[in-house]
């Protein structure tokens, strides 16, 4: 199992409170309904949303802030083997971000504490879904 040390990217640990709170968790529950999650490019360290097999786009400021604090907190740890994928007609050379067996274990916790994932219910875009 990774170290919480071996996350590239530091950042200040602080303990999340309300909308980030909320930011952080549908972060990890993305990653974990494995539908599209997040990668960190090798280079530049830069995270990115995993669109299908082989295409990325950029995170938003509030989701990369997210995957960095659950990295440094040992949710979530780097795939060592690097894939290429493109963002648009850039292609770049990424690591896949994977839940720890602590973030499987929060993550299953707050899906029995929401009653289902928020993927669910809004997505894996993030948008809501329409009903009917």
């Amino acid at each position: 199992m990774p170290k919480v040390d071996e996350y590239p990217v530091k950042t200040e640990i602080r303990i999340p409170r309300g909308e980030e709170f909320q930011k952080i968790m549908t972060v990890l529950d993305r990653i974990h309904a494995r539908s599209d999650g997040y990668v960190l490019t090798v280079r530049s360290r830069r995270v990115f949303r995993a669109v299908g097999l082989d295409a990325m786009r950029p995170a938003t400021v509030w989701e990369t802030a997210a995957v960095h604090q659950l990295g440094n907190r040992g949710l979530i740890f780097l795939v060592p083997q690097e894939l290429v994928l493109r963002s648009g007609a850039v292609r770049a050379r990424v690591n896949l971000l994977l839940l720890t067996e602590s973030g499987f274990e929060v993550a299953e916790a707050y899906r029995e504490l929401t009653g289902r994932s928020r993927c669910e219910e809004e997505g894996v875009d993030g948008r809501k879904q329409q009903a009917g």
